[in-house]
């Protein structure tokens, strides 16, 4: 960079004292910095595909469990009839949340362009961070549920 060049809508001067050779331990960091960078989508994304594994789990889990703790020929009235069918349903739509978030995200952009790269970079993880905590918000109400209703279907309520 030249003495007067300008940077933004400002005139900067950068005065170089000395370069020094990286620490080991800034190094170690750097590193450490790539690794994380390079492997945030992926781990989102194999997050999604865990947990969509865990909500449709979680159905005949539950199913299973409210068959144990239920009498055979049993009529249930229709508010507790209610409360056993929402948790299934809440599972459901969290896994179908997380294999939104699964899909990969199609986008078009320069290499050349790092600005581009850092926006089609971050707006991944933002879409992807949406969808696991709308999933995870959805599969642990469903969770609450379930208990509840087990605990109710238990105690005879």
């Amino acid at each position: 960079m030249k003495k007067n060049d300008k940077i933004g809508n400002s005139n900067a001067e950068v005065k170089l004292e000395s370069v020094e050779p990286l620490s080991p331990h800034n190094e170690a960091l750097y590193e450490a910095g790539k690794d994380l960078l390079k492997s945030s989508i992926s781990t989102a994304r194999d997050f999604c595909k865990f947990m969509i594994t865990v909500s449709i789990g979680a159905i005949p889990i539950y199913l299973g469990l409210l068959g144990f703790v239920l009498p055979e020929n049993v009529v249930l009235p229709a508010s507790n009839l209610v409360l056993s069918v929402i948790p299934p349903f809440l599972f459901l739509i969290s896994s179908i949340i997380f294999i939104i978030g699964y899909f990969p995200q199609v986008d078009y952009f320069s290499l050349d362009i790092i600005e581009v790269i850092k926006d089609a970079y971050e707006k991944t993880i933002q879409r992807r961070r949406k969808f696991i905590n709308w999933g995870i918000i959805v599969f642990l109400v469903g969770s609450t549920v379930a208990i509840l209703s087990i605990a109710i279907h238990i105690i005879g309520g």
